[in-house]
């Protein structure tokens, strides 16, 4: 939805009080009565306690006709455990900044206006209806010719106030209260037409909803992804997919937001084009079907001691399959049900009590990083004059010395004292880039700077030895070094660049790393990385330091750094404090950052983007060297070549050949070999031997076999694939500590009877490891190879051979 507000920061202890809540009620009834017409007499202020994100204060929600327009909320008081006011469970005191944050519901103010049942009716007119045809929600109305279904819906939204779904929420006691508020204004509906109706509305309300903030998000060029933001997108992406399929809507998604964005966003899009936004749903409605097939397997694992007749999951398995699995609740009752618990429910109100337990897990995560925050204090010294930025190539200075202190385990290996001078042109560890290094010098005394971070506006020089007295210090920077994070930092800035325009707007920065050796970029992206689009890139960025003659730093306030560049100048986080500088590479990028970086980018020679990695779906990273890095790299690839050749016998050109010719052969010979143990396997469990013996019409099969996992797999799956031959087998290898897999023939009597994960436990202790799987399957690791022979012989002994 989208929210119209107006802010007030007072600061009384500072005499600045600009008006509060009386004054600011008054602001808003006139507005509602002066210049909406509204009559007095239909407006109700409703005052209630508010907290959120580490405040508190009072709210006042401004209910019109029953409808809730807006909330005007007076925050005075911050969390504090010493705090003399309680609110949740949590403790409050008064703070010195007093705000008042409004919030008028524009989506609100426009069902108020049109006067429809719903306010979807009012925002989404044309998609409820097309949603309505495409379901056949008309033949469910249908079915109750009598029922005024305007009306139901119109008081139903009167009485939604009564619906807040809290955490420990009794649903049916809820329901059952609605539907007698409903009868006391003369709507008589039965809990059967309610479930009925409200069911299949539900979706196609929220399908709309769900998809004006997907189209929003991507369109900002958010990437759906496993973490973060990106994760909520792809929530959102899924449900929708599946309150679709619970409609029986044969729509893609694609085609879904296709109309979203020419019906209801009159085809805007603030970043993301509109084919970039179409691919990313496409391959999220892959990723989706990708998703049932392999929840479905993890639901028949983590529900496999639930009874089919339960009517809930616990909700430590709904926890696990949420947090561990990225199946959320309403997901996981979807796929339960396909798989067999046809009866089992959601709770209601348990979406509330999973969003308080991340929020109370989040907040105590949030106290042990705090408490473990043990940090050199430099609170007794002035701040420290950096000299990195005017002075970016010098490479000597001179300062005060203000204090040696012991380094009291803070620093590096080898840092003994921490040195504090009023100026320094070491430039300490920050933005990704690692801190500087070198030697300072007073009189004869020479330690080395082995790391350098910040404090606080202080900068700490960790040190392999004390500096004395209150002589002047002489630095001297470990130049090569710093020249080389220099080229690294600058080419990350125009590689970014590159991907930026060669990729789509939705590329952003999601981490760097910095260091003496490589450049790491981290990149938002929907896709992996192809070595076409890496030359691409490469190409781009080189042609750069050709074109770029000089590159352009400036530092701005904040509010104006905002209004002229906008929150992508942020690519590498928000900086603290007001003052922002900027690195502008021509128009190829422009970034707020703080590291050092070249005035001229021809200075670094040449960037190679050497290959990409997908960090996590949605991200993926680039490996970059620049400068005298890109040419070692280039000799050590020339190396590999040569003696690659060498090897092979043959010139540098014909060695792609010559290498796909051996490792054909190589892969020929191992499928023979392979062959060649499948029968082994099958001489062994056939015509009497002893590693086979028949129980009660299953073949069980212990055995001790030479080889790595793969080969274990391939045997395993050769025993157990036939299902006109239950089997359960256990196979053992001594390789690495030794390793045991356990299969079981599905969907047989083999395992109706036999528990693979349950039998790898029992005997894993035997090769000091352990495993796990699911009941067909399980694998397990040791570090006692020699253990292996009683493994399988207490196998053996169980199994009754």
């Amino acid at each position: 939805f989208e929210m119209m507000a107006h802010h007030v920061f007072n600061r009384p202890d500072e005499g600045v009080e600009i008006y509060w809540m009386e004054q600011c009620v008054e602001h808003c009834h006139r507005m509602l009565t002066e210049t909406f017409g509204i009559d007095a007499s239909e407006i109700t202020y409703v005052e209630n306690p508010w907290c959120g994100g580490g405040n508190a204060g009072a709210a006042v929600e401004v209910i019109v006709g029953g409808l809730e327009l807006a909330t005007l909320v007076f925050m005075d008081m911050e969390e504090h455990p010493a705090g003399e006011i309680e609110l949740k469970g949590d403790r409050y005191r008064t703070m010195p900044l007093q705000i008042i944050d409004t919030g008028y519901g524009l989506e609100r103010f426009c069902w108020a206006a049109a006067g429809t049942p719903t306010i979807y009716e009012a925002i989404y007119p044309e998609t409820v209806a097309w949603l309505k045809e495409l379901s056949g929600f008309e033949s469910v109305a249908n079915q109750w010719p009598s029922l005024d279904l305007d009306r139901l819906l119109s008081e139903m939204s009167r009485l939604n106030g009564i619906m807040n779904i809290e955490a420990g929420v009794d649903g049916e006691k809820l329901v059952n209260i609605f539907l007698k508020r409903l009868a006391e204004r003369g709507v008589e509906v039965s809990s059967e037409q309610f479930s009925s109706i409200t069911e299949p509305l539900a979706n196609i309300y929220a399908i709309p909803d769900h998809l004006h903030a997907l189209c929003n998000m991507l369109g900002d060029g958010l990437v759906p992804s496993n973490a973060k933001a990106g994760y909520l997108a792809r929530m959102l992406a899924r449900r929708v997919l599946r309150m679709r399929d619970e409609l029986n809507i044969d729509v893609p998604l694609a085609d879904l937001a296709t109309h979203h964005l020419d019906v209801n966003l009159g085809g805007h899009l603030n970043k993301q084009t509109r084919d970039g936004l179409l691919t990313i749903l496409g391959l999220e409605e892959e990723r989706y079907a990708e998703m049932l097939r392999k929840g479905g397997n993890v639901i028949q694992t983590q529900l496999k001691s639930l009874p089919k007749d339960a009517t809930d999951i616990p909700d430590e398995h709904l926890f696990t399959l949420n947090d561990s699995h990225g199946l959320a609740p309403d997901m996981a009752i979807t796929l339960a049900r396909a798989a067999g618990w046809e009866t089992v429910s959601l709770r209601t109100g348990f979406s509330a009590e999973m969003a308080e337990r991340h929020a109370r897990l989040a907040k105590e995560a949030a106290k042990a990083s705090t408490a473990d925050g043990n940090v050199l204090n430099v609170s007794s010294h002035p701040a420290t004059l950096p000299l990195y930025y005017e002075s970016v190539y010098d490479s000597t200075f001179e300062a005060d010395l203000l204090a040696t202190l012991p380094a009291n385990g803070h620093g590096p290996k080898g840092a003994t004292h921490a040195v504090v001078l009023a100026s320094t042109l070491f430039y300490p560890e920050g933005g990704g880039q690692e801190g500087d290094r070198g030697q300072l010098q007073q009189d004869d005394a020479v330690v080395n700077v082995l790391d350098t971070q910040k404090v606080g506006d202080v900068i700490v020089h960790f040190t392999d030895g004390p500096l004395e007295g209150t002589n002047a210090v002489m630095g001297r920077l470990d130049w090569k070094r710093r020249k080389q994070l220099m080229d690294h930092h600058t080419a990350v800035h125009i590689v970014g660049g590159a991907a930026r325009r060669l990729l789509g707007p939705h590329i952003f920065q999601a981490g760097s790393n910095l260091t003496a050796d490589s450049g790491r970029l981290d990149i938002t992206h929907y896709h992996r990385l192809t070595r076409t689009d890496l030359d691409a890139m490469e190409d781009m960025a080189n042609a750069v330091l050709s074109e770029v003659r000089a590159t352009e730093k400036s530092e701005l306030n904040r509010r104006d750094a905002d209004l002229v560049h906008g929150f992508d100048l942020y690519q590498g986080g928000a900086p603290k404090g007001d003052s922002i500088r900027i690195l502008k590479i021509a128009e190829h990028d422009i970034q707020a950052c703080g590291g050092t970086h070249h005035d001229e980018p021809g200075q670094m020679g040449s960037i190679r983007i050497v290959r990409s990695s997908a960090v996590q779906d949605g991200v993926e990273r680039l490996h970059i060297v620049a400068g005298e890095a890109a040419l070692a790299y280039a000799r050590t690839q020339d190396e590999l070549v040569r003696q690659s050749s060498e090897v092979f016998g043959v010139h540098a050109d014909d060695l792609p050949k010559a290498a796909a010719r051996f490792f054909n052969e190589w892969k020929d010979q191992r499928k023979l070999i392979e062959q060649l143990e499948s029968e082994i396997v099958r001489l062994r469990t056939s015509g009497g031997g002893d590693a086979s013996k028949d129980m009660d019409g299953v073949r069980v099969v212990v055995m001790e076999i030479d080889g790595d996992l793969k080969s274990m797999t391939t045997m395993l799956k050769e025993l157990t694939l036939d299902g006109a031959k239950p089997t359960l087998a256990v196979l053992g290898s001594k390789d690495g500590g030794g390793k045991l897999m356990i299969g079981v023939t599905e969907n047989t009597i083999a395992s109706e009877r036999y528990n693979a994960v349950d039998l790898l436990r029992s005997i894993s202790s035997h090769i000091r490891g352990g495993g796990g799987g699911r009941p067909t399957f399980a694998q397990g690791g040791g570090s006692h190879a020699e253990g292996l022979g009683d493994a399988l012989d207490a196998a053996r002994e169980q199994l009754g051979l």
